[in-house]
């Protein structure tokens, strides 16, 4: 019994040794095992289309490695056609960033543009208020005595009193400046002669 045992059992060996070498060989490329083993395959039922699937494989190989390539080249299009929208993408954005700090900038120019036109006119509305003022009052000075007018001028600020006078005829400014105290005269007077 035990020699029945080893038999089979060298047997085996001897069948994995063959199929093992024959494995190594296939995988070497020194011989080509998958038409044979497939054609073996083939004759037994349920199996008979693996050989003819297994040539329709190897002729349609080539067109499928063409494909594949073709898939490839196409992928690597579209990738650079991604990367380059993706930097087209950041230069607008740029763009657009740049073109937001500008509006806002023009924004605040045209603020401080308003502003300082608001600040002229009222600058300009005062000073015709002012002058409205000091052409009433000189209008004012000219019908009043020279003593009553001068007693006037005293109570006025200075620099009124000094636009005051500048619009009097010049021999009305003087009699009206005899009438107050020389301190006060000598003041008005070298401010006028200064215009």
């Amino acid at each position: 019994m035990f020699r029945y045992i080893a038999g089979i059992l060298t047997a085996f060996l001897f069948f994995g040794s063959v199929f093992g070498l024959l494995y190594i060989l296939d995988q070497y490329n020194y011989v080509d095992l998958k038409p044979s083993v497939l054609f073996a395959l083939s004759t037994i039922p349920g199996w008979e289309e693996v050989a003819e699937a297994y040539q329709l494989g190897l002729n349609h190989k080539d067109v499928l490695a063409e494909r594949e390539s073709a898939l490839a080249t196409k992928a690597e299009e579209l990738d650079a056609e991604a990367k380059k929208l993706e930097e087209e993408k950041q230069v607008l954005v740029a763009q657009v960033v740049a073109l937001e700090e500008k509006e806002e900038y023009l924004a605040l120019e045209e603020r401080k543009l308003a502003e300082q036109q608001a600040q002229t006119r009222i600058i300009q509305q005062s000073d015709e208020t002012a002058r409205e003022r000091y052409a009433t009052a000189a209008r004012l000075l000219e019908a009043m005595r020279p003593e009553t007018a001068g007693e006037n001028l005293l109570k006025m600020p200075f620099e009124m009193g000094v636009a005051v006078l500048s619009l009097l005829d010049s021999r009305k400014a003087g009699r009206i400046l005899e009438t107050i105290p020389p301190e006060q005269s000598s003041k008005y007077m070298a401010e006028l002669s200064g215009h």
